[in-house]
């Protein structure tokens, strides 16, 4: 392959997949191999033609002694060469738990920090056609579904790969004709990593019992397996729409009977984008979590389901919520006493406030994480309390006659069981006045012999935690990094 040629396959490489555009500031990991110093030749060429910004980050994970500052001086020296500025950064990587894991999450953490700080559009890694079939080849092994098998994506979020339309061996070409050399990392012929074990010795013995071509076969796989995901995650936008009841900061909630009505992969891909929804990424949504979200769908009652990034899943009743949990409020175990004084009150997740009336208020629109009462205050025992349901409980629904169990009244209601013991109540010593959210006792409402009124707002605290959790800025969503 001529540099010409190179440079034309990637120049439509870049345009048809959208993975670039004119006018971006580009931020380019290079390791000194030949994968990344072509990739540095490549667009150091096109750098003018497109407009772009370039800079180079190299990072030195210090493992390899006087080998990584040697490919340091190196990365330094055909920076130079290329002028293309370049940053260096060294990091520690743990001796304990997964080595390659650990160097990849450092260095995803460099190149974020560096991307903000610079104020660049992308991050550009040089992987190629053989990582991507051998990435494939990891991900079936591991049992990974379709987005796995569709193995590294071209363009995630600000990470992009944009020499997956070359083989090394073409690489190699180009920088052969640009008199460029490369570095080679000894660390690539330690089979204790698993990638290095499929590509020396699993990955030729297949070669040569099975298929010759295996590596072409996996790459034709992942663009199949690409398409697929594409086609999938299009129709599930579709669905979600039909089947989507309520949408909120941090919160999705599906109506279960056209829920169960899809096939599991559908539900799969329509889960993972509500996955995505409220925490900001689909990464760690794997197969396994479907499964138990499966297994709550076909199970009988209400569940409750935890996944990664505080993620809960709820079915209850006629309903499958995805949300995001708050961090654990503490629950109160004493009641609190509100005496006439009291205009403001904290208890569980809410906050009340109390404001007593001579006149009936006009009407009032009140913020969506409200609930307002309005009460005869001559007909409560003041001081009372509030605290949270206990055994026993009942009172007289608001336009009803007769007593009623607290605990049928929530199941009547469709009150999840896990919600239950959150709800707050109002009892002054002689009945339960206030089920707060859902009902006034009978016995406390106004009528035309009422001369004092008392209004009582409960506003939800953590929806609103909840939403301010919302605002952060949202993490890097790479996942085929090697």
């Amino acid at each position: 392959m001529t540099i010409a040629e190179a440079l034309k396959r990637l120049e439509k490489n870049i345009k048809e997949n959208e993975l670039i555009h004119n006018g971006d500031k580009l931020l380019l990991g290079c390791s000194g191999g030949a994968d990344s110093n072509a990739m540095l030749y490549l667009f150091s060429r096109l750098r003018v033609p497109l407009n772009l910004t370039l800079l180079v980050i190299h990072i030195n994970h210090q493992i390899r002694g006087a080998e990584s500052d040697a490919d340091e001086d190196f990365v330094k020296q055909l920076c130079q060469d290329l002028n293309i500025p370049v940053i260096i950064r060294k990091i520690v990587v743990p001796e304990t738990g997964n080595l390659e894991n650990q160097a990849r999450k450092l260095r995803f953490e460099v190149f974020n920090k560096i991307l903000e700080s610079y104020n660049f559009d992308k991050i550009l890694l040089a992987h190629q056609k053989e990582d991507q079939a051998e990435t494939v080849m990891l991900n079936f092994l591991r049992g990974a579904g379709i987005s796995g098998m569709a193995g590294i994506k071209g363009i995630t979020g600000k990470v992009v790969h944009p020499l997956l339309c070359f083989s090394r061996k073409e690489l190699e070409e180009v920088l052969k004709q640009a008199g460029i050399s490369w570095r080679t990392d000894s660390s690539n012929l330690e089979t204790k990593f698993r990638r290095n074990l499929l590509r020396n010795e699993i990955m030729p013995q297949l070669e040569k019992e099975f298929n010759p071509a295996l590596k072409s076969h996996l790459f034709f796989l992942a663009e199949l397996f690409s398409q697929a995901e594409t086609i999938f995650k299009q129709r599930s936008k579709t669905q979600f729409r039909h089947i989507c009841i309520d949408i909120q900061p941090g919160k999705v909630v599906f109506e279960l009977t056209p829920l169960l009505k899809l096939s599991p992969i559908e539900r799969y891909y329509l889960f993972r984008s509500a996955f995505q929804y409220v925490c900001g990424s689909e990464n760690d949504f794997f197969a396994v979590h479907f499964q138990a979200i499966e297994n709550i769908l076909n199970g009988k009652g209400s569940k409750c389901l935890n996944l990664p990034h505080k993620i809960t899943v709820i079915k209850q009743y006629d309903e499958v919520i995805v949300q995001i949990e708050t961090e654990k409020e503490v629950k109160e175990t004493e009641p609190l006493v509100i005496d006439a004084d009291r205009t403001m009150a904290v208890y569980g997740n809410y906050r009340f406030n109390f404001k007593y009336l001579r006149v009936l208020p006009k009407e009032q629109t009140g913020d969506e994480l409200e609930s307002r009462v309005i009460l005869d205050a001559d007909k409560i025992n003041i001081p009372f309390i509030i605290r949270f349901r206990q055994p026993g409980d009942q009172f007289v629904p608001f336009g009803m006659t007769q007593l009623k169990r607290l605990k049928e009244f929530f199941i009547d209601e469709k009150v999840p069981k896990y919600e239950r013991d959150l709800i707050p109540v109002f009892d002054d010593g002689e009945k339960l006045f206030w089920i707060v959210g859902y009902r006034l006792d009978n016995r406390v409402r106004y009528d035309e012999s009422t001369t004092r009124y008392l209004q009582i707002t409960a506003t939800n605290i953590s929806v609103k935690s909840r939403k301010a959790i919302l605002k952060k800025k949202r993490g890097n969503n790479e996942s085929d990094e090697l």
